[in-house]
């Protein structure tokens, strides 16, 4: 019989920045399990280890994806090497953990969606081609996660009412 751990997101701050952090612990109460200062947990779900293992590569894999992305395409979020960057708003980085800590129950839909996952982390963009050869749970499931990674930062320094500026 495999140990049962807490699979938890919460929010951390070490050296004046905050971040995400995804994580597992026997502990019932994560603060004292964690080597950061963390802030406040926003999911806390129980698994045994291997499945926490499993989810929490999926949602770090699903991450690294969005922040490849990002970057890609000229929306560089901070990096912080405790955790993920708090510039990703709460209820995207929640959304990741709960479509991954869902969906883990069904083990022929999980590898599916691994595999869905893994194929997104290849091709690097959006490709809706992809979706249409798709049917069912796993149509629903690449939409979701097409939509979760499809998030940019928007710049708060460029002005959509430009049409008052001047040029020089």
């Amino acid at each position: 019989m495999t140990k049962s751990v807490n699979l938890y997101l919460a929010s951390g701050l070490s050296e004046d920045k905050s971040f995400w952090v995804i994580n597992f612990t026997e502990d019932d109460y994560i603060f004292n399990s964690s080597s950061v200062e963390l802030l406040e947990c926003y999911r806390k779900e129980l698994f045994g280890l291997e499945g926490a293992i499993e989810v929490k590569e999926a949602i770090t894999e699903t991450l690294d994806i969005l922040s490849f992305d990002s970057k890609f395409d000229r929306y560089e979020l901070d990096h912080n090497n405790t955790g993920y960057s708090s510039e990703i708003p709460i209820n995207i980085i929640e959304d990741i953990f709960d479509l991954w800590a869902y969906n883990y129950n069904n083990e022929i839909l999980w590898k599916k969606y691994i595999g869905l996952l893994n194929f997104r982390k290849k091709i690097k963009i959006n490709n809706d081609y992809i979706n249409i050869g798709l049917k069912g749970n796993t149509y629903e499931f690449a939409i979701k996660l097409n939509k979760l990674l499809s998030y940019r930062q928007i710049n708060s320094s460029f002005k959509l009412n430009r049409s008052n500026e001047l040029m020089w």
